[in-house]
């Protein structure tokens, strides 16, 4: 589907019955959207059938819906100080229909936080491939069940074949996208909707150069039945900064958008004290957006202090770098043009 996800043009008010959109869409009467929150109340959102698209000015449909919008949703772009920078603020709208449906028991799903998953594991590098592409997944996840998300890449090592892409996650009850002991996996353009706990979940802090781009999070709610950071969630829950982030956005989240809760060793089945997530690398992270969280859109917690030699010593006698008693020196982390708007702290 072409595209998974787009930004209104214009603020649609509460009460009304169209959307503008910012780019042509194949969206058609009959499928579903979600629509980010742009208040400071994280579950401001709306879900809404479409019942017509107008493509008069094929560049800016308008999108009809069956019923009148709940909330309010600004879209406007602000320009700021002598050189008119800009702040983008408009809602996203993502689309949740797709034509391949995986899905649990829609009777019982909700009631019991009871859902479908996918779970991948094989043993050793690159002996696995998974790829998954534009399906919509409902009623997925089981709250209460350790492993059980919508999609869960497990203990497999690199998957430089795999990926979920152009898929739509929605009303899940675990976590949405979790990697465990997975490198190299891609996730790209992605709509994830109404998931309760970390949406998509970097697990072990041993999982490194994952690439994550173009992924749409909204709604993002606490959870009790997983860790204890599930009661206050994030979008992205990064244990390991090794990996790439590149124009994702997230619209409504109960505490936080992107979070580095970076640990002092790699933990879980995978703890390992060769491994110093606090200090290792940090990968891209680059035009990430987040809005309208309980807290921060962007956190670091606990610790980030990327060096040469992550475990290694540490030793400063001297400003010269050539001196060898001036050895593992810290190394710069760099986070490049993130746009945080609406969050309560």
């Amino acid at each position: 589907r072409t595209p998974t996800w787009t930004l209104l043009e214009t603020t649609a008010e509460a009460g009304d019955s169209t959307v503008t959109l910012s780019e042509a869409v194949d969206w058609v009467a009959g499928e579903q959207v979600a629509i980010a929150s742009t208040s400071y109340n994280p579950r401001e959102s709306d879900q809404m059938t479409i019942a017509s698209v107008d493509n008069a000015n094929p560049d800016k449909p308008v999108i009809t819906f069956t019923e009148p919008l709940v909330y309010r949703h600004f879209a406007a772009i602000e320009k700021y100080g002598a050189d008119e920078e800009e702040i983008d603020m408009r809602a996203e709208i993502g689309l949740l229909t797709r034509n391949v449906v995986f899905r649990g028991d829609p009777e019982t799903s909700l009631a019991n936080e009871y859902g479908a998953n996918i779970f991948l594991h094989s043993d050793g590098d690159d002996s696995l491939i998974g790829r998954i592409e534009n399906v919509e997944m409902t009623d997925v996840g089981q709250g209460f069940k350790i492993g059980r998300y919508a999609v869960h890449f497990h203990q497999i090592g690199a998957v430089h074949k795999s990926y979920v892409k152009g898929c739509a996650t929605h009303r899940g009850f675990n976590r949405a996208y979790t990697l465990h002991g997975t490198n190299y996996m891609k996730i790209m353009n992605n709509v994830v909707y109404d998931v309760k706990g970390h949406n998509i979940f970097i697990e072990d802090a041993v999982e490194k150069k994952n690439y994550l781009y173009r992924n749409l999070i909204i709604m993002v709610k606490r959870s009790m039945s997983g860790l204890n950071t599930d009661q206050t969630p994030a979008g992205f829950w990064i244990t390991q900064p090794d990996n790439d982030f590149i124009e994702n956005r997230v619209g409504g989240s109960d505490r936080y958008a992107f979070w580095y809760d970076l640990q002092i060793h790699a933990i879980g089945p995978n703890a390992n004290t060769d491994v110093c997530p606090e200090n290792n690398r940090v990968g891209l992270f680059e035009n990430n957006h987040g809005h309208s969280c309980g807290r921060y859109a962007f956190r670091v917690f606990h610790n980030m202090i990327p060096r040469e030699d992550p475990c290694g010593a540490i030793r400063y006698d001297t400003e010269d770098a050539a001196d060898p008693w001036n050895f593992n020196r810290p190394i710069t982390a760099n986070f490049n043009g993130f746009t945080g708007w609406k969050n309560n702290r």
